[in-house]
């Protein structure tokens, strides 16, 4: 990993169920993913940068309107102008009626944390700063990993 670790957090809302019983579209993980590599980018050299694409999307658990989760990035490898970005989608917290729980004696609103969390998804990114839009770290965290003295 070079440099520092981005997290975001969001709950997913009635607004992001797509599918018959309130299932997230994977793509609402990969628009997250999105601005946590923009993140990176103003950590890294000072501008919001393009995103040049994905490889190795892997879904591995459902998302339901009600969850809470966790979007985290990092740089893996840097080039001239190229950023390689490692993502992963966490689900941290969730209804307990979708976590299969005994519902007796609980209001609709019960809600249980996920510990480990719950891999929902993975990626690898590519993100692009031309060399006339770079202007060094902008945190000391990515200072001596990403443009060494």
């Amino acid at each position: 990993m070079v440099g520092k670790k981005v997290v975001h957090h969001l709950m997913m809302s009635a607004k992001d169920g797509h599918y018959t019983g309130d299932l997230v579209n994977g793509a609402r993980i990969v628009n997250q993913w999105g601005d946590v590599g923009t993140e990176l980018m103003v950590y890294v050299d000072g501008d919001i940068s393009l995103f040049l694409g994905y490889k190795d999307i892997e879904f591995t658990a459902p998302v339901y309107v009600g969850d809470f989760m966790e979007y985290v990035g990092w740089i893996e490898k840097v080039g001239n102008q190229s950023y390689q970005c490692v993502f992963e989608a966490y689900k941290v917290a969730g209804m307990c009626n979708r976590a299969h729980m005994d519902m007796t004696g609980m209001n609709d609103t019960a809600a249980t944390g996920f510990e480990p969390p719950i891999l929902c998804g993975k990626a690898i990114g590519s993100l692009y700063i031309a060399k006339a839009d770079q202007r060094g770290p902008q945190i000391e965290a990515f200072k001596d990993a990403v443009h060494p003295q």
